[in-house]
């Protein structure tokens, strides 16, 4: 899958004609997109040249910037393309737009979208961002894309003098448990005491949640993913991360008849950072897990009058059951309600 849709836009891969398209280039070339950043416009030729360079690259790795259209008209581009450093491959994170197409959120629409599919489709190569300290718009884009900033950083090319650019890289997806049980269990309490619907109520005992991560554990064909927060040294060493993020399970059917079906089951986010889009990174992590294992539906269970529906709805989601009342708790009866879409 190389072609995305948003809410507003279609993102598809960058064509022959879009090389020589004079709206593309003059992204490129006028002063007024660079006003805030670390560098300087290309000249007509430098941005051809460019673009030629982004074009060979999906033909030779089926990966690059996306042209961004809205209602058939290209209003901007970006997306992740894979670069290296010292020996490292990663995905950079890239948005320009259009000087009509500035100022509408599009930017963070595409921003949100390369950062979810690369988690999706390329979980083993780190997002990368370096912004400049002073633009404020693409910070705003960048962290609304659920990007985790790491601080100043310097590449050896940059000019003396220049200030330092602000790093940021995507959560690390990690499979299995390792040595996180506590951590794992630590983050569902701390979500059930939030009012996350994840099984249990605020006040839930750590004995039983604990069962409850044990069966899932111990379950055939689960598997845990997790997401982590990155550090300066998750980079060159992928054994070293930060906290957890978030994490959610994905079971794939035991039975050869329902084999190329999975649910994902416990999927949560840390509370204290809401607002960061971790929910819709961590979804777009298990379908990929989910994909790889030889998944092609995914099914989610969910609480309802909790809203989780206009959640995944966005995500492909649609209702396939309900069972009124079908989930008991302290304060009533509530609905229990089926979700799932095609990988």
């Amino acid at each position: 899958m190389t072609a995305v849709r948003t809410t507003h836009l279609l993102l598809r891969p960058l064509t022959d004609a879009d090389v020589t398209d004079p709206r593309i280039l003059l992204w490129h070339t006028d002063p007024e997109g660079y006003a805030l950043m670390a560098e300087e416009p290309s000249s007509d030729a430098e941005a051809a040249d460019r673009l030629s360079a982004w074009r060979r690259q999906w033909a030779e790795e089926g990966l690059g910037y996306w042209i961004a259209e809205r209602d058939g008209q290209p209003v901007g581009i970006g997306g992740v393309r894979p670069m290296e450093h010292q020996g490292t491959r990663y995905l950079n994170l890239y948005y320009r737009l259009a000087p009509e197409g500035r100022g509408r959120g599009l930017a963070a629409e595409i921003a949100q979208a390369a950062v979810a599919f690369a988690l999706e489709h390329y979980p083993q190569l780190p997002v990368v961002a370096r912004i400049a300290a002073g633009n404020e718009p693409s910070l705003r884009t960048v962290r609304r894309s659920g990007m985790v900033g790491l601080g100043p950083f310097r590449m050896p090319h940059d000019p003396p003098g220049m200030p330092d650019n602000l790093l940021f890289q995507s959560p690390a997806v990690r499979l299995g448990l390792d040595d996180t049980y506590e951590e794992v269990l630590d983050l569902w309490q701390r979500v059930n005491a939030a009012g996350g619907a994840v099984g249990f109520e605020g006040d839930a005992p750590r004995a039983d949640v604990a069962r409850a991560l044990d069966r899932h554990l111990g379950a055939e064909g689960c598997t845990l993913l997790r997401l982590h927060a990155p550090t300066l040294d998750t980079f060159d060493d992928p054994a070293r991360v930060g906290p957890l993020l978030g994490f959610g399970f994905v079971q794939q059917g035991t039975s050869p008849v329902v084999a190329h079906r999975g649910t994902l089951y416990r999927v949560m986010t840390d509370p204290d950072r809401r607002g960061q889009r971790l929910g819709t990174l961590l979804v777009a992590a298990l379908h990929g897990t989910a994909r790889r294992q030889g998944v092609e539906i995914c099914e989610i269970s969910y609480r309802g009058g909790t809203g989780l529906d206009r959640f995944y709805a966005p995500l492909g989601y649609a209702e396939t059951g309900r069972v009124a009342g079908g989930l008991r708790f302290s304060w009533g009866d509530v609905d229990d309600v089926t979700m799932a879409r095609r990988l």
